[in-house]
């Protein structure tokens, strides 16, 4: 008799979750045990259940916690859960990102459905699913991390700040460091992504999902 592989998944737009759901059902032998609309959320459901799933299938951008946060808090607590980053950001760096932080795989939104089946899969059987980035050139940077910068929780933290209207004082505050802290956070984050100003962290932002659009 073949066993049923148990999936948790993570998304705020409910029409999509709901249409993942249907979607990974629909290929058989898949059972639904968790749903969530965000990241927080997810891990509260994980850490409330009497058997962990065999897959967590996610977005990067949620509101409360984002994918970032919530991959940091699965790794640290369930080193060894799979999880599956279904996403629309397609900026190089919150692939990299999210691969260096522990995801088992990376697929895009926009993806045919035989090719999330696929990817499921290949995590299940292999623990990693990254065709379509080993295909192209990020595969040689991840091969390569000084090719492409790797940005620590503090400085995550400080992106998911920039859009806000505080200041860089109140900003440190929030964070629980000091401004000067701040100011040298910043300023890697200009040198680590290219840009000079806080409109271009808030752009770099949006593009790796950490600011929540709804």
């Amino acid at each position: 008799m073949k066993s049923v592989t148990r999936f948790a998944i993570a998304e705020d737009h409910e029409i999509v979750r709901k249409g993942v759901i249907d979607m990974i059902l629909s290929f058989g032998g898949y059972k639904m045990d968790i749903e969530a609309g965000n990241g927080k959320e997810l891990f509260d459901k994980l850490s409330g259940a009497a058997m962990l799933p065999d897959i967590v299938v996610m977005d990067i951008s949620m509101p409360v916690w984002n994918g970032y946060e919530t991959l940091d808090a699965i790794r640290k607590k369930w080193p060894g859960l799979k999880v599956l980053i279904l996403t629309i950001h397609k900026h190089e760096l919150a692939i990299i990102q999210m691969i260096r932080s522990g995801a088992n795989g990376f697929l895009f939104k926009n993806s045919p459905p035989k090719e999330l089946q696929k990817a499921l899969q290949s995590i299940l059987d292999t623990g990693m699913y990254f065709s379509e980035i080993a295909s192209s050139n990020l595969y040689h940077r991840l091969q390569q991390s000084n090719l492409m910068p790797f940005l620590t929780y503090k400085e995550i933290q400080l992106l998911k700040y920039s859009p806000t209207n505080l200041t860089y004082k109140e900003i440190a505050e929030k964070m629980g460091i000091s401004s000067l802290s701040v100011v040298g956070y910043r300023n890697t984050l200009f040198e680590k992504l290219g840009v000079n100003s806080r409109a271009g962290l808030i752009v770099c932002a949006i593009q790796m999902g950490l600011i929540y659009v709804d």
